[in-house]
């Protein structure tokens, strides 16, 4: 499986993002978190072999029983969907 990199200046935490290539909040995160200059790295789940989205899905469910998308990990925590917005805003802050 390869993440895909997007560098950018915010680059001390590492951020990465489990995303669905048409989901409109997968969008929305990626938007925000360029317009941020934050790095990260991303894997649209969508666009995997059947048994790499089976072993992904299976790891990502550790996190969330119920999936929805976008997941966001900051150095491997997994950041829940209502809190997105403000991590993004202190990755900011303590760079």
């Amino acid at each position: 499986m390869d993440f895909k990199t997007v560098s950018g200046k915010y680059n001390k935490q590492k951020v990465k993002i489990y995303t669905i290539s048409t989901c409109m909040w997968c969008t929305r995160l990626k938007r925000k978190l360029n317009q941020n200059n934050i790095e990260y790295t991303y894997l649209d789940i969508d666009l995997l072999t059947l048994p790499e989205k089976t072993e992904v899905k299976s790891q990502l469910r550790q996190y969330r029983r119920i999936l929805a998308f976008p997941m966001m990990f900051i150095d491997d925590e997994f950041i829940e969907n209502q809190f997105i917005d403000q991590k993004i805003q202190d990755l900011v802050n303590d760079a």
